[in-house]
């Protein structure tokens, strides 16, 4: 094994990644016959270059790499929408982010650099597919035959059928867009298409964003070049929403028809699902206090029907599990009360509904249908909240088979008949490695290894002073497990505590898989690291999800504080000794933590925090809170301004940091923030990074926060307490 060496900050952010390869985005062919993946360049973990994998009797996978990331890259400067929808997707890659199967599996099409690409797999040809002047957006592929659509400046444009491209909208207008999804379904509802061709072919269905009822506002980003102003129509809580319009073409005829789908002006269009038999739409939809989600059918004559509503007193998190089957009935995943199950419903067909879980089983998500063989794949939890597992489900309800074991966090992707997987696995112990594998599981081949004790492992220097994090539990008030990750130094102690925390919903945290190397960074200075997932966390179910409800800030501080009192009596727990650090909820947490009990922490680190919820968004803000005019009690109590007589009590604690290109979180949150601690007269440390957003990503930028980050934390620790 190497010679031990620290693990620096320069070094956890350099290339090659410390924890291996990146593989993502697998994708089989239609027909299952090979896959494609992306994967991080050698050298440069940066970088994502495609692949593909095909195999035979005689050979069960053959790998190669088909485009290096930065083969084609232009150089373009990316427009704005291109900037804010690589945020919305969370995209902090160069090289090939996007691409996906042509539909009778010879090529694969990607986009790069605003440009769409064929590559033909038989001769390894790569064809330019858009015209020069062209930036594509969401480039897709109808099924059956070579044609393809995209957006181009907010029209969609359809190509393939042996002519020229051609622009099949004529909608777009100053905040009106075709095809691509708006701000609240990008960023909250995760719905990152606007289009879906049918399945025979012959309709593109399409939505119409107009957010011209959003006032327009100004948002000034500050750059390394200056300050520049962005106009923006942030849906502010409590405020108005883009309009969407659902929109039918015949793509033989172009004939263009508007179809019906709310039932009041404010609903949301949660997703589009094509029925099997291409006659018909699946629409989810929500009212704006999403207390319902509505499973309708819409019929291409405009007929609306609804199929199946769930209801909950607080609110009901969309997914991605609906599956129509052409036997009948659809799959569908719902929580009602408790952890999300899978069920069997009726749509046209008369019949009972089926649950096709048992308790102790909690569904995360759904990857196939098998339907001729009865069967169901999903990720999802046996007994260990905290461990994720690849199940095999019945359509029959009989129990569902794991068929991956172990203290592990598991993902899958499976081919479109089930009788491949790709199953990536990591744990407390070992980063992410993928394999190949068959219908049950069993490994075929290695897509990417990662043995630590592998002399040439990029992490093997650094292994031999690596803490192994310990998972457990404690209980909160209402009797719920709570489970924590606790990663500390070698010996008794004591030692300072970092508490870190997201806490907030739609995340779950702590789990069996390869932890955050930063923390051993901390734990190498000498400081332990804990984090708890709180009450409102993701991942357990409606009942752990909903004491959040109407308050946000209050359950999940009193959560993180029962942590501390849990090992306060520890002998490695320095309880004069203990900092709070969060990121976007996690820094609003860190924020409430420290004013809720200033006496408690010697720092808080606070990186682009929620300071006031009137400032967030629609959809995400008000499922918790409902709206301003409807809670503005809970509105109060939940914010962070009206707290300044803790955050008072704890001078020079506070690290605040933002980036100041944020659209997200804006950077205003902090700026309020800023000008009422000046206010009071409170002194407070900030570091601003121009022209960064809401995830201040990139190696260097990423290198220096968590840099200032040490160092305001080894000066406050070292300090004599107040």
């Amino acid at each position: 094994m190497a010679d031990t060496q620290a693990l620096t900050l320069e070094r956890l952010f350099a290339s090659p990644p410390l924890a291996g390869p990146t593989l993502s985005q697998f994708r089989f062919a239609p027909e299952g016959q090979a896959l494609a993946w992306l994967q991080t360049a050698p050298g440069d973990g940066n970088q994502l270059d495609l692949w593909l994998g095909t195999w035979s009797e005689e050979a069960p996978l053959t790998m190669r790499c088909l485009v290096a990331g930065d083969a084609l890259s232009s150089g373009l400067k990316m427009t704005e929408a291109e900037k804010a929808r690589r945020e919305r997707l969370r995209l902090f890659f160069s090289g090939i982010t996007e691409f996906h199967w042509r539909s009778d599996g010879q090529a694969l099409r990607l986009t790069l650099d605003g440009v769409a690409y064929e590559l033909t797999l038989a001769d390894n040809t790569l064809t330019r597919l858009s015209p020069e002047d062209h930036r594509v957006h969401q480039l897709t592929s109808a099924p059956g035959d070579g044609r393809f659509a995209y957006v181009h400046e907010g029209d969609l444009w359809l190509g393939g059928d042996g002519g020229a491209v051609r622009q099949l909208t004529r909608e777009a207008a100053e905040g009106v867009v075709v095809g691509l999804p708006d701000f609240i379904a990008a960023e909250e509802m995760h719905r990152q298409d606007a289009f879906w061709f049918s399945p025979d072919g012959r309709y593109l269905a399409f939505l119409k964003a107009d957010e011209t009822p959003i006032p327009e506002t100004l948002r000034f980003d500050a750059t390394e070049a200056g300050i520049e102003a962005i106009a923006q129509r942030y849906p502010f809580t409590g405020g108005p929403n883009a309009t969407l319009s659902l929109g039918l073409l015949e793509l033989a005829t172009g004939t263009l028809q508007w179809l019906p789908w709310q039932a009041e002006q404010e609903d949301y269009l949660a997703r589009v699902t094509w029925a099997p038999t291409s006659d018909a739409l699946y629409l989810q939809r929500q009212p704006r206090n999403q207390r319902r989600l509505t499973l309708l059918r819409l019929t291409l004559d405009g007929t609306l029907t609804e199929v199946h509503e769930e209801h909950s007193e607080s609110w009901v998190n969309l997914h991605d599990d609906f599956r129509p089957l052409r036997g009948g009935g659809a799959l569908w995943s719902a929580e009602r009360g408790g952890p999300r199950q899978l069920y069997r419903l009726p749509l046209r067909e008369d019949g009972p509904e089926r649950r096709l879980t048992p308790d102790g089983t909690i569904v995360h998500r759904v990857l196939a249908v098998q339907e001729s063989r009865g069967e169901v794949l999903f990720e999802g939890t046996l007994d260990d909240p905290t461990a994720r597992h690849i199940l095999r489900g019945h359509l029959d309800g009989r129990p569902p088979v794991a068929l991956t074991d172990g203290a592990a966090w598991h993902q899958g992707s499976a081919s479109p008949d089930g009788q491949r997987l790709v199953i990536l696995r990591e744990s407390a112990t070992a980063p992410p490695g993928a394999r190949f594998c068959d219908g049950e599981g069993t490994p075929l081949a290695v897509l990417a290894d990662n043995p630590l004790d592998h002399p040439d492992h990029a992490y093997a220097p650094y292994l031999a002073a690596r803490r192994t994090p310990e998972i457990g539990s404690l209980f909160a008030e209402d009797g719920q497990a709570l489970y924590y990750r606790l990663t500390r130094p070698a010996g008794d102690g004591p030692f300072p505590v970092i508490l870190a925390v997201y806490g907030g919903p739609g995340a779950q945290r702590v789990t069996r898989g390869w932890p955050p190397l930063l923390h051993q960074v901390f734990v190498q200075q000498g400081w332990a690291v804990l984090e708890l997932d709180n009450r409102g966390s993701a991942g357990r179910g409606e009942a752990f999800e909903r004491p959040i409800h109407r308050r946000l800030g209050e359950m999940e501080v009193r959560d993180q504080f029962a942590a501390l009192d849990h090992f306060a009596a520890a002998p490695w727990f320095d309880e004069a000794r203990v900092a709070v650090f969060g990121h976007s909820y996690g820094g609003f947490m860190a924020l409430r933590c420290l004013a809720e009990a200033p006496h408690r922490f010697r720092a808080a680190v606070s990186v682009a925090p929620v300071t006031d919820w009137t400032l967030y968004d629609t959809h995400y803000t008000e499922r918790y809170l409902e709206t301003p005019q409807s809670n503005p009690e809970g509105y109060e109590a939940s914010g962070v301004l009206g707290r300044l007589p803790g955050l008072a009590q704890a001078p020079g604690a506070l690290l605040l940091v933002h980036g100041m290109a944020d659209d997200n979180v804006l950077f205003t949150h902090s700026t309020r923030l800023m000008a009422a601690l000046q206010q009071a007269q409170v002194p407070f440390e900030m570091m601003a990074y121009p022209g960064a957003k809401h995830a201040i990503a990139g190696a260097a930028l990423s290198g220096h926060r968590y840099g200032q980050l040490c160092a305001f934390l080894a000066r406050r620790f070292t300090e004599d307490a107040p």
